[in-house]
C-alpha cells in the first residue's frame, strides 16, 4: 500500500512540475497579496500618527488673534499637519477648494473674517469656522480629525469666556463661572463639501462600498473569459470556428460581447441592490453609465490578455486570481488609496481600478456630472486599448 501511495504521489509531483508556470503562480499569488496589502494597510494603522500625519489645508480669513491662538494649539496635536500656504502664497478659499477637488488633499479648515469678533462679543463662532471635506473621504479617518479640532476649539472658546468673566470688575466670580459651566453647549463644527459639489450631506458607507465591490466583482470575468478560450482550444471547437468564412477579428468580438454584457448586468445589479436595499442615490445617470461602459470594456480587455498568456487551466486561474486580487488591493478597493504611503498611491494610478473608483465617486459622492468623469473614462479606455493590443499581439489563433 505504501508503495502505491508513493507512486501516485510521485506522479502528481511530476504533473505539477511539468507546468512550472502554474506552480510558480501558486507561490506568487499569496506573496504579491501579502506585499501589496502590507504596504497598503501600513497607512491605515499609521494615519493620524506622528510617523504618518494627516495633512489639512488652512484658510485663515480672520484678521483677529483668536484664530492664531487656535492654530497654535492645533499645531501641537500629534498626527495632524496644517498647511496654510502653497509655494509661499497664503491659501484662499478658492485655492483650497481647487486642491480638494483635484484630490490632492481631503480636508481644509476655514476661519471666516468674523471668527475673533464673535468670540470677543461672547457669541458662539459656529458659523465662523468650518471644515471642507471631500465627500469621498473615509469617515473613519475624518471623524477623529474633526473631533480633535472640535475639542481644541471648545477649549479655546471656554478659555475666552472665562477670561472675559474674570476681567469684569467685582469680587466674587464663582456664580458667573458656575453658570458658564452649566450653560455651556457643545461646539458644532460643520463639515461641508466644496461648493461645486452638489451633495449637502456626508456619504453613507453604502455609497462608498458599493462602487468599490462592484469594480472588484467585475474583474472576476477574467477567469471565466480566459477559461472559455482555453476550453474551446482544447476540445477543438476553436479550430472548427476558424475554418468558417469569418475573420479572426469577428471571432474575437463575437466571443467578447456576451462577457461584456454580463459585466454590464453585474454592474446594474450591484447598483440596484444599493438603491433597493439601502436607498443609495445614483446621481447623474449618463455619467454613471459612461464609467460603467468603460469599466466593463477594460475588464474584458484584461480577460483577453490573460487568455493570450495562459497555456493551461492552472496558469489561467492562477494568473487571473493574482491580477484580480492584487490590482483590487492596489487600486483602493480594500484600502482607501489616500491612507496608503505615497509610493503605493502613485502605483495605484497604474491600475484601472483606481480610475474607475474615482469616476464612481465623482458621480455618487461628489454629485458631479458627465463632464467631470471624462478624464477617468478616457483613462479606462486607454487601459482597455492597451490590454486589447497586447492580447492581439500575443494571441495564437
Amino acid at each position: 500500500m505504501i508503495g502505491h501511495v508513493l507512486a501516485i504521489t510521485l506522479k502528481e509531483l511530476k504533473i505539477l512540475w511539468k507546468d512550472r508556470t502554474a506552480l510558480a503562480l501558486l507561490f506568487a499569488m499569496p506573496l504579491f497579496f501579502i506585499i501589496v496589502m502590507s504596504f497598503a494597510l501600513e497607512g491605515v494603522f499609521e494615519a493620524g500618527k506622528k510617523n504618518s500625519p494627516v495633512t489639512l489645508l488652512v484658510v485663515n480669513q480672520d484678521p483677529g488673534s483668536w484664530s492664531k491662538s487656535v492654530m497654535e494649539e492645533l499645531t501641537k496635536l500629534e498626527g495632524l499637519v496644517f498647511q496654510d500656504r502653497i509655494q509661499g502664497i497664503p491659501l484662499t478659499l478658492d485655492k483650497a477648494e481647487d486642491r480638494i477637488k483635484g484630490k490632492a488633499f481631503a480636508m481644509a479648515l476655514v476661519f471666516n473674517r468674523d471668527f475673533s469678533t464673535r468670540i470677543q462679543g461672547n457669541e458662539k463662532p459656529d458659523e465662523a469656522v468650518y471644515l471642507i471635506i471631500d465627500p469621498a473621504t473615509n469617515q473613519q479617518l475624518a471623524a477623529p480629525v474633526k473631533g480633535a479640532i472640535r475639542g481644541t476649539l471648545e477649549r479655546i472658546i471656554q478659555t475666552a469666556r472665562i477670561s472675559q468673566i474674570l476681567s469684569i470688575p467685582g469680587e466674587d466670580k464663582t456664580l458667573e463661572l458656575d453658570s458658564l459651566r452649566k450653560e455651556a453647549t457643545p461646539f458644532v463644527l460643520k463639515s461641508i463639501p466644496p461648493r461645486e459639489y452638489k451633495f449637502d450631506r456626508l456619504p453613507t458607507a453604502v455609497e462608498q462600498n458599493v462602487p468599490a465591490y462592484t469594480i472588484f466583482g467585475v474583474f472576476f470575468i477574467i477567469v471565466t473569459l480566459a477559461s472559455s478560450f482555453l476550453k474551446e482550444k482544447s476540445d477543438g471547437t476553436f479550430l472548427r470556428i476558424l475554418a468558417a468564412p469569418i475573420s479572426s477579428t469577428s471571432l474575437l468580438i463575437g466571443k467578447l460581447i456576451p462577457y461584456y454584457l454580463v459585466n454590464l448586468v453585474q454592474i446594474a445589479l450591484m447598483f440596484c441592490v444599493g438603491v433597493a436595499l439601502f436607498g443609495m442615490k445614483l446621481g447623474n445617470l449618463p455619467a454613471l453609465i459612461l464609467v460603467s461602459l468603460c469599466l466593463a470594456l477594460t475588464a474584458n480587455g484584461l480577460g483577453l490578455l490573460v487568455a493570450s498568456l495562459g497555456k493551461t487551466e492552472a496558469q489561467i486561474n492562477g494568473l487571473a486570481v493574482l491580477l484580480v486580487i492584487t490590482l483590487a488591493a492596489l487600486g483602493g478597493m480594500m484600502v482607501p488609496s489616500y491612507v496608503m504611503p505615497p509610493v503605493m498611491r502613485t502605483l495605484s494610478l497604474f491600475t484601472p481600478h483606481a480610475w474607475a473608483l474615482s469616476g464612481y465617486h465623482d458621480v455618487l459622492l461628489r454629485g458631479l456630472g458627465l463632464k467631470a468623469v471624462l478624464p477617468e473614462s478616457g483613462t479606462l479606455l486607454c487601459f482597455a486599448t492597451s490590454f486589447f493590443l497586447l492580447a492581439l499581439w500575443r494571441f495564437r489563433f
